[in-house]
């Protein structure tokens, strides 16, 4: 059975009701009817919501997912990022994740800064009074979903971020065991 991963790209698609909203469902009917095995990665998400926030809690994740009728899938855990990851939904980096985490985000994202603290001040923010957000929030978000998705050996990355399909940025991302990264019209042939 294969394993597919769905990146907040697609809980956006859901939440605005794009075309793709009917693929990610077919996934998540897969998931139910064991023959795939879906999951989401638990981060705050990338975009403030309809009603300008971001999930301040796991619980407020797992109620959205409920929401949208995709509680049903299996919540893959992120390292532990302040402000992005859920302390009681997160494991703590070691080193060789550090190192993962590196090079996702060097490869995805190599004009932005790694560190929060070294955007905030590339962008003249205060990084200890607010939270962190923009550009670094959405690409930190990404880095963890594949970083997650990857530690667990999970098989079909699924994502409308049309970052992960630049030629180069995809065949680095599959070197380092990604697996197949699929648009979500594309992931449910794979069933």
């Amino acid at each position: 059975m294969r394993t597919f991963t769905l990146d907040s790209s697609c809980i956006d698609a859901i939440n605005e009701g794009r075309a793709d909203v009917k693929f990610i469902r077919m996934l998540a009917e897969a998931h139910t009817a064991g023959k795939a095995n879906v999951a989401l990665v638990a981060v705050s998400a990338a975009e403030k919501r309809q009603f300008g926030s971001y999930f301040d809690d796991f619980d407020a994740f797992r109620d959205h997912l409920a929401a949208i009728d995709l509680a049903r899938l299996e919540i893959l855990k992120p390292i532990a990022c302040f402000d992005i990851s859920f302390p009681d939904w997160c494991i703590e980096a070691d080193e060789a994740g550090a190192v993962l985490e590196k090079k996702i985000h060097d490869i995805l994202f190599p004009q932005s800064e790694f560190d929060w603290q070294d955007y905030a001040d590339a962008k003249g923010l205060d990084p200890d009074s607010v939270s962190p957000q923009g550009d670094w929030r959405r690409y930190k978000c990404a880095v963890l979903e594949m970083r997650a998705h990857i530690s667990s050996k999970r098989d079909v990355f699924v994502t409308a971020d049309d970052e992960f399909y630049k030629p180069t940025k995809k065949a680095a991302l599959l070197t380092l065991g990604a697996g197949r990264i699929e648009r979500p019209a594309e992931a449910p042939s794979l069933v």
